[in-house]
Formats: structure tokens, sequence, C-alpha cells
């Protein structure tokens, strides 16, 4: 099982690599530099749920801190993320943000809970869990609940199809930063020893960033009511990040933990929090 996962992940970025290469023959566009941005998103104030997360050593300091990962509200004091943006928490202080960062004030992270099946570093000399970011999700209790409508979990699994939106976060200086969406595709679903995920590919001339500001943001259903959308997942990387990321309209072999295989592990901390 092992072998074979291993061969998947190489036969899938060799793949990524050649399309990529294709591309770069017929396209003058090259990688963006930005690494805060939703390249080729575009600012959007609905999903009133989807935020953002900042830290630093002291109070003061969040206010100017720049976006860290994307965030979205599920209760009105629970949070959920990818796990591994947020294990700096034992030692600095966070704080989450809705809207364009710097509109709004920002609501500290009182609490941290992290998926017991998340390795933050290598168990073993092949830990593949660990190198695949398996259950790479975490839940983050805010001080004082907000008004903020919060997103719904799936009732079920998360349909293949071109009608979702990407959030992420564009930022133009250290301390500011905008909202912004671009239409994504699911193009397939895979359990990885447990672990649910999917691939998403963003339409048009678009890409997701490696950098801060997108990983962690969610995935809504584009036809959703905007006060309450279903999340259906959340970013937590590129197998090939060396290849594709932040490149429009080339990029591939983006994972989004599905909330759906997680919806116990998400609604007991929203329990806790009750």
């Amino acid at each position: 099982m092992l072998v074979c996962i291993l061969a998947l992940v190489k036969t899938l970025a060799l793949f990524s690599f050649l399309l990529f290469a294709c591309a770069s023959e017929t396209t003058s566009e090259g990688p963006t530099a930005v690494d805060d941005e939703l390249v080729g998103g575009t600012p959007d104030s609905r999903w009133l749920a989807a935020g953002y997360l900042v830290h630093a050593p002291t109070a003061e300091g969040l206010a100017a801190a720049p976006v860290s990962c994307g965030a979205t509200l599920v209760a009105p004091d629970v949070v959920v993320t990818a796990a591994h943006c947020v294990l700096a928490a034992d030692t600095e202080l966070w704080a989450f943000g809705t809207g364009n960062a710097g509109s709004a004030a920002l609501t500290p992270v009182v609490g941290r809970r992290i998926h017991p099946d998340f390795h933050p570093e290598p168990e073993t000399h092949l830990d593949v869990r660990f190198y695949l970011r398996n259950c790479d999700l975490a839940t983050l209790r805010i001080a004082q609940p907000l008004t903020v409508p919060p997103a719904r979990l799936p009732d079920a699994k998360t349909p293949v199809g071109c009608n979702y939106s990407a959030v992420g976060y564009r930022t133009e200086t250290t301390d500011s930063a905008t909202r912004v969406s671009t239409g994504a595709c699911v193009q397939f679903r895979v359990d990885l020893g447990g672990d649910p995920i999917f691939e998403v590919h963003p339409t048009g001339f678009s890409a997701l960033c490696h950098g801060d500001g997108d990983e962690g943001s969610p995935l809504f259903d584009s036809r959703d009511p905007e006060t309450r959308p279903v999340l259906h997942g959340i970013y937590v990387g590129s197998v090939t990040q060396g290849l594709t990321d932040c490149r429009r309209g080339t990029q591939f072999l983006n994972g989004y933990e599905a909330m759906f295989g997680f919806r116990e592990f998400v609604q007991q901390s929203i329990d806790e929090a009750r």
C-alpha cells in the first residue's frame, strides 16, 4: 500500500511537470512573484464566514502583522484552518479577522485543537503521513462569539464539478489584504490512508499560492446562499509547489481536506465550545 501511494504521488508530480512544461512553451506569462496572493482572483465581499489569521509575539504586534493563513468560521466562536498553519500557536499570540484585513477588529485565539492524526514532525524516516500532510486540520476557539453567520458543514461528499469558489487573500501591504475569490473545479476525490482529500483546479487564468494567505482558506459551493454557505474543504497545499505554485492557468494538484470526512472532528470542537 505504501509503495502504491508513493508511486501515485511521483506519477502525479511528473504529470504536472509535463503540463507545466507544455504551458511554458505556449504562453509568455511567467510565475507570479507575489507570495500572499490568490493569483487572478477578484475582490469578493461575499462569503462572510471566510477570514484570516495573524500572529505576533505581542498583542501590540497583531494589528500590524501580515495575513498568515486563511480560516473559516464554523460556529460563532470556532474557526477551522490547516494544522500546519498554527504550529507556532504555543509560542506566539494569534487572532482571527473577517473581511478585508484591517477593516474590522481582530478577535484573539484562546484555544487550539489539532487533528490527532496530523504529524507536525516525521515520526519515522519514511513517514508518509507527514510528507503528504495527512489530516492537516485544526480548529481554533476565539475569545468571543462573532455575529458573522458561520459556514455550514456538508451533509454529503463533495461532488466533482466546477460549481465552486476558492477564497484567499491578496496582500497590498504588510498590514492590509483584500479578500478575493476565483472559480474552481473539484477534479477528483481520494482517500489516502483515512485522509479524505480532493483536488481543486482554479478556473480561467487564476491560481492558488503556497504563500501566506491562501493555505487554510475555504472552498464554497458558488450556488450556495451567501449568508450560510457550505464549507466543502480547506486548502492545505500542492504536491508540486516548486513547479506549479502561483502559476496561472497551469496549476494542478491543489490538495483540500474534505470537510465531510472531518465532520465529527469539527463538530466535537463546536460542542466543546458551547
